[in-house]
């Protein structure tokens, strides 16, 4: 795989771990809403190394031009790395911190929010409440979110 695809990848990836580890000590004593918030900014904060790494890959390496399908390309490779890291961290926080998660997830739901969520856990496969299944779910959600900022950011950067 060539350099600079693990090299952004994995920083975007690190930054997104984090700002995970960050919003989890930090933000999330202020609650869901104020901690989901931060966790999207820091998505989408750690995702501008799918832009950075196809201009480095057009500017550095390809002499100033790439094609769609090469920036695509470059960005995909970045979007899997990154993605995969995320992954990993997200099985690895649900294996450590899982029953604090649940509580925290909870806490402030009045009486009809409670039934709602249970309602919704009960409906949930038991294989996607796993630490494994956590994981399989957050790399899939940046993948496809990674992928959308690398089409926009290809079809910007093409250069001829």
């Amino acid at each position: 795989m060539k350099n600079h695809i693990l090299r952004y990848g994995i920083i975007g990836g690190c930054i997104s771990v984090a700002l995970g580890i960050l919003n989890w000590f930090t933000v999330a004593r202020y609650g869901p809403t104020v901690s989901q918030t931060f966790g999207w900014i820091a998505v989408l904060i750690s995702l501008m190394c799918v832009p950075l790494g196809i201009i480095h890959f057009r500017d550095k390496i390809n002499d100033g031009s790439v094609s769609f399908f090469g920036a695509f390309k470059t960005g995909f490779g970045i979007s899997l790395v990154f993605s995969v890291v995320t992954g990993i961290y997200s099985v690895v926080f649900f294996l450590l911190a899982s029953d604090d998660f649940d509580d925290w997830r909870r806490r402030g739901l009045n009486e009809a929010e409670l039934q709602a969520l249970e309602l919704q856990l009960e409906q949930t496969p038991a294989y996607l409440l796993t630490p494994l299944g956590q994981g399989l779910i957050f790399f899939v959600m940046m993948l496809l979110i990674a992928t959308v900022i690398n089409l926009v950011s290809s079809l910007i950067l093409r250069k001829a």
